[in-house]
């Protein structure tokens, strides 16, 4: 049975149970312990059976999008992740940007619209960025940062950040918020 089998199972005994536990959930699936239940959550991208429970019980059809293509060889599902605005200061997401991605529930990927033309060629306003909150040890990469006064954009190269306009590095501690992983731009 693959993952998605399982926590598609687990789902269903969740709607019909509601206070199910961890334990009767290994029962019914004939896990021989309870941690292969925390197993598959943790496969599938869930940090515990509550936001699992939360997400099956919530609104109808709040379950793992199952749309997805095939690239490469490899499965890329449709995401939901939430988008924010060029205001540090805001802290609630804008709106939500649908992207595909290699896992159905993808955990720290966030996406922000560029608010400036200070990085025109490279990024420009009104620009999407996906984000992933995790950092890789790659080098050179894109790179998103916050400061007191807003969000800066730099390249990583040999652990300095360089500004992308003027190859300078950039003054001062940045805080930073995740790796690029792409860019989208419309042109109208």
């Amino acid at each position: 049975m693959q993952y998605s089998n399982y926590l598609a199972h687990m789902a269903a005994l969740i709607k019909q149970n509601p206070s199910i536990t961890v334990r009767e959930i290994a029962t019914e699936l004939k896990f021989s312990d309870s941690k292969s239940v925390y197993y598959w959550l943790e496969k599938g991208n869930f940090r515990g059976i509550n936001e699992f429970k939360r997400l099956v019980l919530g609104e109808e059809g709040s379950q793992p999008n199952p749309f997805y293509v095939e690239i490469g060889g490899t499965a890329h599902y449709l995401v939901s992740i939430p988008l924010y605005s060029w205001n540090p200061k805001q802290k609630k997401p804008v709106g939500e940007w649908f992207c595909l991605h290699n896992h159905p529930q993808p955990q720290g990927l966030l996406a922000i619209r560029v608010g400036t033309h200070r990085y025109s060629p490279w990024f420009q306003e009104n620009d999407v960025l996906v984000v992933s909150e995790e950092s890789s040890s790659e080098e050179p990469q894109w790179m998103l940062f916050r400061t007191e006064q807003g969000f800066l954009l730099g390249r990583l190269i040999d652990g300095h950040v360089i500004e992308p306009n003027t190859l300078q590095p950039h003054p001062g501690t940045l805080s930073s918020v995740g790796t690029i992983l792409s860019q989208y731009r419309r042109f109208d």
